[in-house]
């Protein structure tokens, strides 16, 4: 599904959203994940990324599915940048102050997709849904 609005990574102690403009460095955003399960405190967010597609979910185990989003190039290259200056980090993608997801970055992602993990295809779906979805 295309898409063409910011997808928002950053640091722990960093936040990053979608809808409004970013807050002043001093505030943080105190938020959860889309269960309702893990309370996030966060700072300002670091970058926005540009998506050009949200692939449907696709499941890789019996317990984990596979959202994909694919970068413009401007956002593929600031990414390849972010993943190399923040690696270990723990990073909060952001989608109406809620975390989609808070991997942490194991490794230099150089080729403009990132890949996000959940372990329902109900949460799969509401993922790809909410990064799809226009800003």
């Amino acid at each position: 599904m295309p898409a063409d609005q910011p997808e928002r990574p950053h640091p722990t102690g960093q936040r990053s959203r979608h809808v409004r403009p970013p807050t002043p460095p001093a505030n943080v955003l105190v938020t959860c994940d889309l269960a309702r399960t893990t309370l996030y405190t966060l700072g300002p967010e670091s970058m926005q990324l540009g998506l050009t597609h949200v692939a449907p979910p696709k499941p890789l185990t019996s317990d984990f599915f596979e959202v994909n989003l694919t970068l413009n190039p401007a956002s593929a290259t600031a990414w390849t940048a972010f993943t190399g200056q923040h690696l270990h980090d723990h990073i909060a993608f952001i989608r109406d102050d809620l975390v989609l997801e808070a991997p942490i970055i194991e490794q230099v992602v150089g080729f403009g997709q990132i890949a996000l993990t959940t372990q329902t295809a109900q949460a799969a779906d509401q993922l790809a849904r909410l990064a799809g979805r226009p800003a």
